[in-house]
């Protein structure tokens, strides 16, 4: 976790100044991916993004405000992708996860400092991804973050709950413990057009410990996106 938090951090400040070069982007990114498949993603996942973040007030990219979207009752963005499953690459689970998500608009409240402003106005998520042989599925929701870094990139986390359909504690295979587990994610986005953009991901779940077993699970992909409104 601490190797990932200096990549991630190490790539923020680097772009910050100098004005977030698509390359040194996609070599943090794919730093990044290789922490996951050496086992180092956690559930501390989403916290350590948004540790990174919560410094970025101090730098003039974030003081960029976040553009108005649909309202919180209305679909906002498509998405679908793929994403390989358990990165970490121990267990019996694997395979290819195809992805689909739904996320709506923002609150309608605004605040005048551009932190407050990102924590408190995420967009609701609604997702699902099935695996393609016979491996764990999972259906979730929670809230997303994003904080735009250049007019074409962007960074993302998410933090909520999922149901899956996996082992919850059986010999040999790998458990998840509870039904019902924590999920985070994180995202480095790319703006293709005023609609399309390119997302790539990677998404944890675990109970953090409040059930017998806790295996986790790790995916890591790409999925892109369509904004309605």
């Amino acid at each position: 976790m601490a190797k990932l938090g200096a990549i991630l951090g190490h790539g923020l400040l680097f772009g910050c100044r100098r004005k977030w070069h698509r390359a040194t982007l996609v070599r943090h990114w794919t730093q990044f991916c290789h922490c996951a498949r050496c086992g180092a993603v956690g559930p501390l996942l989403m916290a350590a993004i948004l540790g990174v973040v919560l410094v970025l007030p101090s730098a003039p990219l974030a003081a960029q405000p976040l553009r108005d979207s649909a309202p919180i009752w209305a679909l906002d963005e498509v998405r679908l992708g793929a994403l390989d499953q358990n990165v970490e690459g121990s267990g019996n689970e694997g395979g290819v996860a195809v992805n689909a998500e739904l996320l709506f608009g923002r609150p309608a409240v605004h605040f005048s400092n551009p932190l407050l402003e990102f924590l408190f106005r995420p967009r609701p998520h609604l997702g699902a991804s099935f695996n393609t042989v016979g491996a764990t599925n999972e259906f979730y929701f929670g809230a997303t973050w994003d904080l735009a870094l250049t007019d074409w990139a962007f960074l993302e986390t998410s933090f909520g709950v999922v149901v899956h359909d996996g082992p919850l504690a059986e010999v040999g295979k790998a458990s998840f413990g509870c039904r019902l587990n924590f999920r985070e994610s994180a995202s480095l986005g790319f703006a293709l057009s005023e609609r399309w953009r390119l997302l790539l991901t990677v998404d944890h779940m675990s109970n953090a410990n409040l059930c017998e077993r806790n295996r986790g699970l790790t995916n890591a992909g790409m999925r892109l996106g369509y904004k309605l409104d």
